[in-house]
């Protein structure tokens, strides 16, 4: 298949369908009302078509990056085109019928097409408008309701198109790490992912230290996370701190200081790699060119020894004027008790579930596009947040008779994914070091249970994320589920056995998902925890991960 070829006819065909529905719409009067969303939402789409002809369609390099593709992203870029152009069919009729494709001069070719041939042609198809009026069965394609339902369905697949294709290339930047200054990336939304490829493998300076200054804690922590005001070179700013206990080794007394710096290295590279990686801000919206991690933004680390602990310190994702909120995490919502009632809160409606397990999800699949990995996906460290409809970020609120009903005042809900594990370069390996702390195996793949059998991969974070999917579906936790499992644990000293955890979380959710959550979300679930996804390659797995969870889950964000 010649896909270059393809894609380009494709996309001028598209576009210039799209041109010719904004000419007729311009002219109608039936929809001055409507007029300025139907062209926002048509712009959009130009926009993102040109988007992908730009950055994705380059006659040398194709699709902006050297090397063949592989055929399954063939196949579903030639899928998406043809399920675009198939939304557009009638209109494309009608412009052949009018003899407005076939003109000298509109729009055509392989080149990237310019702003003043767009206004020409739109200017020809305004003049052919009168025409088009005295058909009557034409002029029934621009009824306003089934222009709107043409212009949402086109912009679904538009909108797949370009997160499919912005996926396939931060996963295949990767590879170009030797070639990189050659290839420019602006303006792709590639270039913090590129960043964090290549930190990733790198080591902390020698020259990083521990911050300095003071911390003053305030309001109640929530799990191992707190806000504080962070006193230093005498200014104050308000932050949220997470803490994390030194490694069990540094508590013997005898050890050298060699000993002492090589323990506590992998916290002073996490600490480095997250402070000078970009995740979130302001343009970490659903259509920001940046594929999209919803995660804290790393100001560096304090060594507090006294304690036997460090703190990694945050930017606080709202304005300082609201930490009196507070914080919340997603296994203290799910776990939150009404103070009258003493009886746990309601469930969040079901859109409400579906949007915090995409935004996971989907962070999930960007932080394994950089090339890392999290290895510690649990509800005890997502921090819950709020987007208003200013698109700003506000502390999660909930209602006072429910978790997190659905609240027009409150807006969207986000997960922010914290609590990172040491292991960060996907290449880089993984200390098989024993853990036996119960809780915190039970949303580990059976392969990380106790003494690790293999190294840390993707397919490991995908399982726990499915875990955290089980809770958010349920709307309970592990410590719920396993409660009497936990309790023994800790009397004998032993860890269940990690098969029966996996069958009990299958069980559970083949049998209770379906009827709290329905069979797309229950198969979103089921593939992360029977780890039967594609893993020929980590491109497979990730597009894999893509289709069956992410796009699953995108779907019900609606309801």
């Amino acid at each position: 298949m010649d896909i270059y070829g393809t894609a380009v006819t494709a996309v001028q065909q598209i576009y210039q369908v799209t041109v010719f529905i904004q000419g007729v719409v311009s002219d109608i009067k039936a929809f001055e009302q409507d007029k300025y969303n139907v062209k926002l939402k048509l712009e959009l789409q130009l926009a993102s078509l040109q988007f992908f002809q730009q950055r994705f369609l380059d006659p040398q390099h194709g699709l902006l990056l050297p090397g063949n593709l592989p055929e399954r992203v063939q196949e579903a870029i030639k899928h998406l085109l043809e399920k675009m152009k198939s939304v557009l069919a009638e209109y494309e009729v009608l412009l052949h019928r009018y003899d407005l494709s076939g003109e000298e001069n509109s729009l055509g070719g392989m080149d990237v097409i310019e702003e003043k041939e767009k206004k020409s042609f739109f200017e020809k198809v305004k003049t052919k408008t009168k025409l088009l009026k005295l058909k009557g069965y034409d002029w029934s394609l621009f009824d306003k309701e089934k222009i709107i339902a043409v212009v949402e369905e086109y912009k679904q697949w538009a909108d797949s198109l370009r997160d499919m294709m912005q996926h396939f290339s931060q996963e295949a930047v990767y590879s170009l790490s030797d070639s990189m200054s050659k290839i420019s990336l602006k303006g792709t939304g590639l270039e913090p992912v590129a960043k964090r490829q290549k930190l990733a493998s790198l080591k902390a300076p020698d020259d990083y230290e521990s911050l300095s200054g003071e911390l003053e804690e305030n309001g109640t922590s929530t799990g191992s996370f707190q806000l504080a005001l962070w006193k230093h070179n005498r200014e104050e700013q308000q932050v949220i701190v997470e803490y994390h206990e030194y490694d069990s080794r540094l508590k013997v007394e005898d050890l050298d200081s060699e000993e002492i710096d090589e323990l506590k290295a992998p916290v002073r590279d996490l600490a480095w790699l997250l402070q000078n990686s970009t995740f979130s801000g302001e343009e970490q919206t659903d259509d920001s060119d940046q594929p999209i991690i919803y995660a804290l933004q790393c100001l560096g680390f304090v060594d507090q020894a006294e304690n036997g602990r460090s703190v990694f310190i945050y930017e606080l994702p709202f304005a300082a004027g609201d930490s009196t909120a507070g914080l919340i995490t997603l296994h203290e919502l799910i776990n939150r008790v009404d103070p009258a009632s003493k009886r746990l809160l309601g469930k969040p409606i079901l859109g409400d579930r579906f949007i915090i397990a995409h935004c996971l999800a989907l962070t999930l699949l960007n932080v394994h596009g950089s090339h890392w990995i999290h290895k510690n996906v649990w509800s005890r460290g997502i921090l819950l947040f709020q987007r208003s409809s200013d698109n700003s970020i506000k502390p999660f609120r909930p209602t006072s008779n429910e978790a997190g009903a659905a609240d027009s005042k409150r807006g969207q809900t986000l997960a922010f994914l914290g609590d990172w594990g040491y292991a960060r370069p996907e290449q880089g390996g993984t200390e098989m070091k024993s853990d036996f702390e119960v809780e915190p195996n039970l949303y580990r793949h059976p392969e990380r249970q106790g003494k690790p059998t293999r190294q840390f991969s993707r397919s490991h974070d995908i399982y726990a994320l499915g875990v955290v999917l089980l809770e958010i579906g349920l709307w309970k936790t592990v410590s719920q589920f396993f409660d009497k499992v936990i309790k023994d644990a800790h009397k004998t000293g032993r860890l269940p056995k990690a098969k029966d955890v996996r069958s009990a979380f299958l069980a559970l959710a083949q049998r209770e998902l379906p009827k709290e959550v329905g069979e797309s979300y229950t198969s979103a679930v089921v593939a992360c925890l029977s780890s039967k996804l594609k893993t020929d390659s980590n491109m497979e797995l990730s597009l894999d991960f893509k289709e069956r969870v992410v796009d699953a889950l995108e779907v019900g964000r609606k309801l």
